[in-house]
């Protein structure tokens, strides 16, 4: 069976309209998809895949993913299952596009889209959701599909199977019977900055109704608004449930060490992003300030090395792996393998368009052959998700487990057509 051709979409969802996705520093987001379809020579099989973005910008990764086709246009499915981590590294360190990376920015979330869209297709071709394929498959095949470039003096090869044979020990002979997990998740559906009172009231009290018991909401603009917006939600969620905030990156690492003082009252679980998202020793110099307190940190982390800085440095306490902005599971697993080394807990990044769908088989990848840590937690944000064939199930403030063949991404063609934003009806 073999690739016929890539197609790739520029999709935008004009969610600016209702200040979905609103931060401290995002304060329009139209929430977009750079999507990638891979057609094949069956037409009943078709890899989907998408990056993340929200707006302008979204053109260039699908630009960008236009010189990734000729590594596979043309090839048999099994060949390039066999050798995807030869055509990750050829991707990903092109000899003339890293020169605009190397393994960072728009080229790599790209890349991130392209992958995405051939682990799709693989995990179709053998009939299984993807969490599923990758915990079946043989422990040296899946070492020999990752990127570990750069990590041997944190990870060894043979110290990631030692792991992930260790905790395969632990699975059930039939893998399907884990399809009834639910994992646990965190929505951040109440709290967007561009939200005004009343209406953060009344989403958080229909999401304690169903059944949420962890909440993360939006910081940022002013401290004294968060104050008056934290005690607002502490209020109402009350003092059993847990309440997180993220800054998006806004504060120095002064401010950050000044206003988690003026923040500690509320009782957070963790501070995201209180920083720049690249000052692994900011990161440090918060928690030194703060040892009570717990920084979270990952969603902007670039690439695999800069995560491996970040936890062998204990600059972070939570690891938010994202599913778009490192490129896909070829160095997602990695990351995860290194958190599990130094006993990291791994709470996914997820919102956006498709994210959520994502990391739902990211968490049971983690819970099933990675991590020993006790904590598991994923976010959740209800965005764009009718717009899904197959969107995340929420069940009691938990992810259902996906049981569908493939990565969960694939858009209605209806929303294809509507909001594609170079000859969609919305745009046009």
């Amino acid at each position: 069976m073999k690739v016929l051709k890539v197609i790739t979409r520029d999709i935008r969802f004009p969610t600016s309209k209702e200040n979905l996705g609103t931060d401290a520093v995002h304060v329009d987001c139209d929430y977009s998809a750079a999507y990638v379809t891979i057609e094949t020579d069956d037409k009943n099989l078709s890899g989907v895949g998408l990056t993340f973005t929200i707006g302008k910008g979204n053109d260039l990764c699908c630009n960008s993913i236009d010189y990734f086709k000729e590594f596979i246009e043309g090839k048999e499915i099994e060949d390039i299952e066999k050798n995807i981590s030869t055509i990750w590294e050829k991707v990903t360190n092109h000899s003339q596009l890293r020169w605009v990376g190397p393994q960072k920015g728009v080229t790599h979330i790209a890349a991130a889209a392209f992958f995405n869209a051939i682990w799709d297709l693989i995990s179709k071709y053998h009939k299984k959701p993807l969490w599923q394929y990758i915990i079946d498959l043989d422990t040296n095949d899946l070492i020999d599909k990752l990127s570990f470039t750069y990590l041997d003096d944190v990870l060894t090869k043979k110290e990631a199977a030692d792991i992930i044979n260790e905790n395969k020990k632990k699975l059930p002979g039939d893998t399907s019977t884990l399809n009834s997990t639910i994992f646990p998740a965190y929505t951040t559906a109440v709290g967007w900055l561009g939200y005004s009172d009343d209406k953060m009231t009344r989403l958080a009290k229909e999401n304690l109704d169903k059944g949420w018991t962890h909440f993360k909401m939006k910081v940022g603009q002013d401290i004294e608004r968060d104050i008056h917006r934290c005690k607002l939600i502490r209020s109402i969620i009350g003092k059993d449930k847990k309440l997180m905030v993220d800054s998006n990156q806004v504060w120095s690492v002064n401010e950050t060490i000044e206003n988690i003082g003026k923040l500690k009252q509320f009782d957070i679980m963790f501070y995201e992003e209180p920083t720049n998202p690249d000052d692994i020793l900011g990161f440090k110099k918060i928690k030194d300030a703060h040892p009570d307190v717990k920084l979270a940190t990952g969603e902007m982390i670039q690439n695999k090395v800069m995560f491996k800085q970040f936890i062998e440095n204990k600059s972070l306490d939570y690891c938010q792996i994202d599913s778009c902005r490192i490129a896909s599971i070829n160095e997602i697993i990695p990351v995860l393998l290194m958190a599990s080394k130094f006993n990291i807990p791994v709470i996914p990044h997820a919102g956006g368009i498709g994210l959520c769908e994502y990391v739902q088989h990211l968490n049971l990848i983690n819970k099933f052959i990675i991590t020993n840590n006790d904590l598991t937690l994923s976010e959740y944000a209800e965005s764009c998700s009718e717009h899904f064939e197959n969107p995340a199930i929420i069940k009691s403030g938990g992810y259902v487990t996906p049981t569908s063949p493939g990565y969960s991404v694939k858009i209605k063609e209806s929303s294809l057509e509507e909001f594609d934003f170079n000859n969609g009806k919305y745009w046009n």
